[in-house]
């Protein structure tokens, strides 16, 4: 039943290797996608260690207890060649005699935009003083009775599976006291997975969500339902159709008045009342939130919960299907009081929408809602200004950066959790300023980078195989890479990443014709740039991608590998490969010159989007955005087009939140000119949002109602005023890597004052300024090893400095 050897205490990847763990997995249902498998593993303790430790890996995810008690949750989504490890501190459960080691396992087999299909497995190894516990033919396993096995609705194409969850089956079988019976079987030879399978394990590269306490929630709306013709529909759709009849909450609860009611103390459905014995509730969650859905009531056996999940009620209804996407699944209850947690999937969402039906005998409520899962960061970084409004869009932009780091960077919690490289940009230069924390954005540039193709394009997102890829967000992973070295200073890093980028950037240039880029041709590839009007590679109805049937040229495109290029040639240089940078510095200016000639339009005044036969007349903010941002236009052609960006009439194709980053960018390369138009276009269209009721930042201005009523309520790239608020109107940008020099230079706007720090390598610099008639004061303190430059300041100006030790 157990191994005892006298092992020393390691928390590396050996610990696994040295204990002889099996990789194993019940050899019958490996070719079963969405399987749930219990493993139990008993051994026995003469004196528990308190350091002692669980190294587990699995495909796909996992839940552990130890002694029937929870531990940890969450496998590192990594790729199948390249499997990670978590260690667990367990010493705090374990005890003297028999010790119970229960791991539910979940195989997902199908691929989405965060996991790649491998082959199921589970490999861990206990390790207390002397004494393992390993996987291999000591464990016992079985199919989980309790879960729907097998193919299910999945909740959108991007994610993973819907479940229902049957606990009238659920027998206990984490506790210590349980007894195994015959539905259970013992790992056999078969059931060892070979060594081909899984040969490099990691340890976990980011650190584990930080589970917090279970939200406060209220009911804000109740009342009965009806299911007509259940037919073949998904439970989201069953939900989306159910006719709802409204009713008091004194009509539905028992010893209930006050509204919204509270559900401190559990809230009991009066059945007498609720004679068509199917009962509905919508439960808030005050605001915008991560994390675990929990289910805590006192039932009847066969009682049925359909809950689905959302971001607002703008349907008066928790919007549970929408366009083949499902929000909703079940739980079927056993009798009496009981509590339920999905640990396998991080939920992001506000609203919580219950159908209860086959109510008979008792239903009390006592919980639903979340136990909040975000990623242990601290938020180092201040900004406060003397306007409120944009001291206020600050808040929730951060707020919603971390909502949006889970195991790395996703575009939104609700409805996708995909990382992207366009997105991760956006996130990553917010949280640098807020954060300071390095590593995570490096794992994410990782991912990214590991998904490279032979074409030379990237995965769209990572870690994932799917059959269209963004070519231009492949040319933003270089301008993450570049913001990654100019805030972290790691040039290591760097390093291991230079033969990619070479070998990208060669690609490419490789494939110029008459010194222009062509869109790449095939299926492959998913010409977008902005959700915008002929701009987002698809056809009017978003049924199908647009597939350019002659050579085609795209301004975007080329004004994207232009800024990559100079990032290129920025890596090569600090990592000191001098003949390198220079040739893609060459390059660049070439591919400038070669550009203007070729898109500049003289008679609108602007850089049309499209080159090449049969292409369409289209003009947009963001290229002549991007075109300014890579230097690509004579500086009286930049003058003129930033003049032409601040007017709200300038009949250009209007640029949205994900690419405004461009935008905003292009404008403040005349802070003194346009500071001010910038912070108000700010805090027009995010304070709307605010003005709205958002907690978090919405996908595009549209909110719910984009994308065919499936915006997002809370999206990353939406974030970025963190980063201008810090670098802009704070005034604080990293000239050299790490800080080594950074410039203060706040924009000009009608803000009289700001004071705030921003995170670095070396320490926090802190910065106080403040406008007195026509000079600025500034009060500075920055930690030894930076330095800071003034470029904007005049002789009036007062500068008070601070160096300090870290």
């Amino acid at each position: 039943m157990i191994k005892r050897m006298p092992i020393k205490n390691k928390t590396d990847i050996s610990l696994l290797s040295s204990l002889k763990a099996s990789w194993i997995w019940p050899f019958d249902q490996k070719d079963i996608v969405n399987q749930y498998v219990e493993f139990r593993h008993e051994f026995l303790l003469a004196n528990p260690d308190a350091g002692a430790q669980l190294a587990v890996s699995v495909d796909s995810n996992y839940v552990v207890w130890v002694n029937g008690r929870f531990v940890d949750t969450g496998q590192f989504p990594d790729y199948p060649a390249n499997k990670t490890c978590d260690f667990l501190p367990v010493g705090q459960y374990l005890q003297s005699g028999k010790n119970v080691l229960a791991i539910l396992a979940h195989y997902c087999g199908e691929g989405h935009f965060s996991y790649i299909k491998g082959r199921p497995a589970l490999i861990y190894a206990l390790k207390s003083g002397d004494t393992a516990a390993v996987s291999g033919r000591n464990a016992f396993y079985r199919s989980s009775p309790c879960f729907h096995q097998g193919p299910i609705p999945k909740i959108t194409q991007q994610m993973p599976f819907t479940f229902e969850f049957n606990a009238i089956y659920d027998d206990g079988w984490q506790s210590p006291d349980y007894q195994i019976n015959n539905r259970w079987t013992s790992i056999s030879d078969k059931d060892i997975v070979t060594a081909d399978h899984k040969n490099v394990l990691q340890p976990r590269p980011v650190k584990k969500l930080e589970r917090k306490p279970k939200t406060p929630v209220s009911i804000v709306a109740q009342g009965v339902f009806k299911r007509c013709d259940a037919g073949k529909k998904t439970v989201a759709e069953l939900m989306q159709t159910d006719f709802l009849s409204p009713r008091c909450a004194a009509d539905i609860f028992k010893n209930t008045k006050n509204t919204p009611v509270q559900l401190a103390g559990g809230i009991e459905i009066n059945l007498s009342s609720v004679t068509e014995k199917n009962a509905y509730m919508v439960v808030d969650l005050g605001r915008e939130d991560t994390g675990y859905i929990q289910l805590e009531m006192d039932a009847s056996a066969g009682t049925v919960i359909d809950f689905a999940f959302g971001e607002h009620l703008n349907d008066l209804r928790v919007r549970s299907a929408v366009d083949g996407r499902n929000f909703a699944s079940r739980y079927i209850c056993k009798e009496g009081r009981q509590s339920f947690t999905y640990y396998f999937t991080r939920f992001g969402l506000r609203y919580i929408q219950l159908h209860i039906s086959g109510l008979s005998e008792k239903f009390t409520l006592y919980y639903a809602g979340l136990i909040p899962a975000e990623y242990p960061v601290e938020e180092k970084g201040r900004f406060d200004p003397s306007d409120k409004l944009h001291k206020r869009i600050y808040e929730v932009g951060v707020r919603t950066l971390h909502l949006c780091m889970h195991e790395h960077y996703e575009d939104t919690p609700w409805r996708e959790q995909a990382l992207y490289a366009n997105d991760a940009r956006n996130q990553a230069i917010g949280g640098y300023y807020c954060f300071g924390e390095y590593q995570f954005p490096k794992v994410s540039l990782s991912l990214l980078g590991d998904s490279l193709k032979d074409d030379g394009y990237l995965e769209l997102c990572a870690p994932a195989e799917i059959s269209i890829t963004i070519p231009a967000f492949s040319m933003a992973w270089f301008l993450g890479l570049s913001d990654y070295l100019l805030f972290s200073g790691d040039v290591d890093f760097i390093k291991s990443r230079l033969a990619q980028v070479e070998k990208m950037l060669n690609r490419y240039l490789a494939s110029l014709i008459d010194g222009l880029l062509p869109v790449p041709d095939g299926d492959r590839f998913w010409h977008f740039y902005d959700w915008a009007a002929g701009f987002d590679g698809a056809n009017e109805a978003h049924t199908a991608l647009i597939k350019p049937q002659t050579t085609r040229f795209d301004a975007p495109l080329n004004l994207f590998l232009c800024m990559a290029l100079e990032a290129g040639s920025f890596l090569e240089g600090v990592c000191g490969n001098r003949k390198n940078a220079d040739n893609y510095k060459t390059c660049a200016d070439k591919l400038r010159e070669t550009f203007h000639q070729n898109f500049w339009n003289a008679k609108n005044r602007a850089y049309k989007t499209y080159l090449g036969e049969n292409s369409i007349e289209h003009f947009t903010e963001l290229t002549q955005a991007l075109a300014i941002c890579a230097g690509a236009c004579p500086d009286e052609t930049a003058d003129s087009l930033r003049q032409v960006l601040v007017n709200e009439d300038n009949c250009l194709v209007k640029t949205s939140t994900s690419q405004s980053l461009y935008k905003f960018e292009a404008i403040l390369k005349d802070k003194e000119k346009y500071g001010q138009w910038v912070f108000d276009a700010i805090a027009k269209d995010w304070g709307n949002m605010l003005f709205s009721g958002a907690t978090s930042f919405w996908e595009t201005l549209k909110g719910a109602w984009d994308f065919n009523n499936a915006g997002s309520l809370c999206h990353g790239w939406s974030a970025i005023p963190v980063y201008f608020y810090q670098a802009c109107l704070l005034g604080i940008k990293p000239i050299e890597p790490g800080f080594t020099k950074f410039s203060v230079a706040p924009a000009h706007s009608n803000i009289a004052k700001a004071v705030g720090s921003v995170p670095t390598p070396f320490g926090l610099i802190k910065l106080n300024w403040r406008q007195t008639d026509d000079r600025i004061i500034y009060d500075l303190s920055y930690p030894k090893g930076t330095y800071p430059v003034f470029p904007n300041s005049t002789t009036k100006d007062t500068i008070n400095l601070t160096c300090f030790e870290q």
